[in-house]
């Protein structure tokens, strides 16, 4: 009777998590067992949550480069990144960065932060700090150094 409640909770907790965004199998651990539940009633629950196909780590790794290219752009390193600490594996990362990541997505992408960035600075230093400020900035947010090369020559232009 006892394990029913806990596993009527923690599914209820774990709905609750998902119905905020979408989670991966990882996060949702981690969040079980940090609320205080066994291992036998997450085991449980995450079978059931992936049953109905409520968890789904590939969809969360979708909608993840999705939601993050669209909302807060970024480079493919910080995403893959953001997505192995979210307990996403190596090769659903790289399935969907190639499906869903094109160089081209990439730079554009870059381009626009780049803009952004030299029109922040530029009023305030001389081209060289402009150019090693968006570099920097461009490096920071996961970008490729080849990208990162192509987008400060054509932008600086």
């Amino acid at each position: 009777m006892k394990t029913m409640k806990e596993k009527n909770q923690a599914l209820q907790f774990a709905m609750k998590l998902i119905g905020l965004r979408k989670r991966s199998v990882f996060e949702v651990t981690e969040r079980l067992k940090k609320k205080g539940f066994k291992e036998n009633i997450i085991k449980e629950i995450l079978k059931e949550l992936k049953n109905y196909k409520y968890l789904n780590d590939e969809q969360f790794a979708e909608s993840y480069i999705n939601d993050r290219m669209n909302f807060r752009p970024c480079g493919r390193f910080l995403i893959m990144k953001e997505l192995r600490e979210r307990g996403i594996v190596k090769n659903i990362i790289n399935k969907k960065i190639e499906e869903l990541l094109s160089v081209e997505i990439e730079i554009e992408s870059a381009k626009r932060l780049a803009r952004k960035k030299i029109r922040a600075v530029s009023c305030k230093t001389d081209k060289n700090k402009i150019n090693q400020k968006t570099k920097s900035y461009l490096q920071s947010r996961g970008y490729a150094f080849d990208i990162i090369s192509q987008v400060i020559n054509n932008e600086m232009k």
